[in-house]
Formats: structure tokens, C-alpha cells, sequence
């Protein structure tokens, strides 16, 4: 199935970096992207109003999807890459048409009500595909207490002790165990058994992701930069992984 995207978002993309209006749609967004970037050939839907984006977005937020200056702004975007409401288009289609018919300054009449606009992203996701450069890497969020950017959390600090794991129960990555009884809402569930090969832990040093298969046979060591992993890690599998 397509992912339905609206003009605007076309290009909030483009400037991706991890953030978003909550949680949820910080997590949605970020799967979306890294898809895309995955994935250039994925299909996406070009939509007006409300998209897989704006699904995520907080209940309790102001809502302005449907706002009448989002819907000129993206009709003034489509209008640039030449698409129309209904076309079904890969993602790497829609980069070539923004490397074409956009600069980054452009945004600066287009998207001028935009409150994203100050940050400089987008502009800078723009000159990187006009100037054919990779859109950068975003790692998935990693939940808990004190986690610095390696994933070490208040309960697990050492200089190994550099993995996030994704829980079955919400899918979110956590450092560990107390990370999620202390944060999340409810009881954590281990990562399901059916799903071992499938993305499960997160190396903190490079950004790699494991399949849990991948992990139990890694010999504690990232098999993409070599980092060194907690060995001792082993010994708590059984809240981690489903047996």
C-alpha cells in the first residue's frame, strides 16, 4: 500500500531529524522516513488534507491540518513539482522533481507560515538532494532515564553497556529493563519470538540495528563497527527476548 503524503509533508521530509509534535508522531514520522530512505522505489500517494503523518498527530495538540494556510502551501508545492492530488509516484521520483524545480530558499515565500521554518532543516534536506548528497541517517528514539547518545541509561552506564533493545509490548527501544518499568504506561512485554528476524536491538555507538538472531550469534561485538557489547547482557535475555 502507498503511504499517503500531502504536499507540505513532501518536503518536511526532506528535513527530517527526529523530532515532531509528540512522541507518537515522532516515532511515525521516523519509520516513514527511514523507509523512504530504505526504500526509494516505495510508492507514495500524493493526498489532500489529512495523511499517515498527520494520524499521529497528538490528540490533545491544536490541530491544524486542515488549516486553509497548509492547504495553499500545499498546493503551491505540488504545483512546483508538477504533481496532483491522486497520483501514486516512488519516492525517488519526487526527489528527482525536487532536485529540478526547487532550491532551498524557496521555502522562504513558500512555506513562510510554516513554525518549522526557523530550524533551517528543511532548507538544508533541499540543498542536500539539489546537490545529489544523501538525506542523513536518523536513528530510532531511544526511551528511559539519562540516556546519552550511546544508549547508557541511569541503571547501565559502563563503557559496553551501548545497546537499546525493542520491546514486543510497544515496540520502542528502551537501554534496559528499569528503563521501561520507569517511563512507559504499562507492563513490558519481551520482543516476540516470530519476529527474531526482524530489527530488535540497536548498537549505540554506530546506529546499527540487530535482528535478535543477529545479536545472539554477534559474539557481544556490533557486526557493522565492532563496538564492544556487554557480554553480561546474556544473562537477562529472558526479559528481553520471548523464549
Amino acid at each position: 500500500m502507498p503511504i499517503s503524503l500531502r504536499g507540505h509533508h513532501l518536503l518536511c521530509l526532506l528535513g527530517y531529524r527526529g523530532m515532531g509534535y509528540s512522541d507518537a508522531y515522532a516515532d511515525n514520522m521516523t519509520n516513514v522516513y527511514r523507509t523512504l530512505l530504505a526504500e526509494p522505489q516505495t510508492s507514495c500517494e500524493i493526498v489532500k488534507g489529512p495523511d499517515q503523518l498527520c494520524a499521529c498527530f497528538p490528540p490533545d495538540g491544536e490541530y491544524h491540518c486542515e488549516d486553509q494556510n497548509v492547504a495553499e502551501r500545499d498546493a503551491l508545492i505540488l504545483q512546483r513539482l508538477g504533481l496532483e492530488i491522486g497520483e501514486v509516484v516512488p519516492w525517488e521520483e519526487i526527489l528527482s522533481r525536487v532536485a529540478k524545480s526547487m532550491q532551498p530558499d524557496d521555502l522562504l515565500e513558500i512555506c513562510s507560515t510554516c513554525p518549522w521554518l526557523p530550524y533551517g532543516v528543511c532548507q538544508e534536506g533541499i540543498g542536500k538532494v539539489v546537490a545529489g548528497e544523501p538525506l542523513p541517517e536518523v536513528r530510532p528514539k531511544v526511551y528511559g532515564v539519562d540516556v546519552d547518545a550511546q544508549t547508557r541509561c541511569k541503571h547501565y552506564h559502563s563503557d559496553v553497556d551501548i545497546i537499546a533493545l525493542k520491546f514486543g509490548c510497544c515496540e520502542r527501544y528502551y537501554p534496559c529493563y528499569e528503563c521501561h518499568q520507569e517511563v512507559a504506561d504499562h507492563e513490558p512485554k519481551p520482543w516476540p519470538r516470530v519476529k527474531f528476524d526482524e530489527p530488535a536491538v540497536l548498537c549505540g555507538a554506530c546506529g546499527h540495528e540487530l535482528t535478535v538472531q543477529e545479536y545472539k550469534g554477534c559474539d557481544s561485538k556490533c557486526p557493522a563497527c565492532a563496538a564492544s557489547f556487554n557480554p553480561g547482557c546474556q544473562l537477562h535475555h529472558h526479559l528481553y527476548f520471548e523464549s
